[in-house]
């Protein structure tokens, strides 16, 4: 049987992947919520579920090859490429500085189908510096496959480029699929939708 979201978003739940607290963010910004799919691997039924889903929508998909994002995206490549007999790769998020110098690592050839494999997206502007490095590899990258769409205009900027998201939850119904498991309080969940509603008026809340 396909994977569900119920038995995704427990999965997810299992491996603490989703925080809530206060935490704050690289701008400098806090936030109720903190997302760390990169534990993951650490939990290997979890990982076994997440990445079984992951599969499930990569046999879909017209392509020849995996490519996992450096970082989080390669261990996921590595096991999903496993499940389907698809060749995995991986991509640098620069060029190495010595040996060959290259971005893309793997065995592959001009023109071959690949499919771009990370953890999660936000606005996609990481995902435009992997999907760069595979056209200059002359690799042809039209889907991205991740496990969490934070919905904060990655599929957007991505359908402007010509590529298609993939994902398996967004965050929006991981959150509803966590009240429903009794994982995340009315409270809870009211919080991070106000949060994710308007970020800068919630901040500017913690300042009254």
């Amino acid at each position: 049987m396909p994977v569900s979201k119920t038995d995704l978003a427990a999965a997810l739940h299992d491996a603490d992947v989703l925080k809530h607290g206060l935490f704050t963010l690289r701008s400098g910004a806090k936030s109720p919520i903190y997302v760390d799919l990169r534990q993951l691997p650490s939990v290997p039924k979890s990982m076994d579920v997440v990445t079984t889903a992951l599969a499930e929508v990569a046999r879909t998909l017209d392509v020849e090859a995996l490519a996992g994002a450096e970082t989080a995206g390669i261990p996921l490549a590595a096991v999903v490429g496993h499940k389907t007999g698809l060749p995995m790769l991986y991509v640098r998020k620069e060029p190495k500085a010595y040996g060959t110098g290259s971005q893309v690592e793997g065995l592959f050839v001009r023109g071959q189908k690949v499919a771009l494999l990370d953890d999660l997206i936000t606005q996609g502007t990481s995902k435009m510096v992997f999907l760069d490095a595979l056209d200059t590899a002359g690799l042809v990258s039209n889907d991205v496959l991740i496990i969490l769409d934070r919905q904060q205009g990655g599929a957007e900027s991505l359908q402007e480029r010509g590529r298609t998201l993939h994902s398996l939850i967004t965050l929006d119904d991981l959150l509803d699929e966590y009240r429903t498991l009794g994982v995340l309080t009315d409270a809870q969940f009211t919080e991070i939708a106000a949060y994710l509603q308007n970020p800068e008026a919630w901040n500017a809340s913690l300042k009254v």
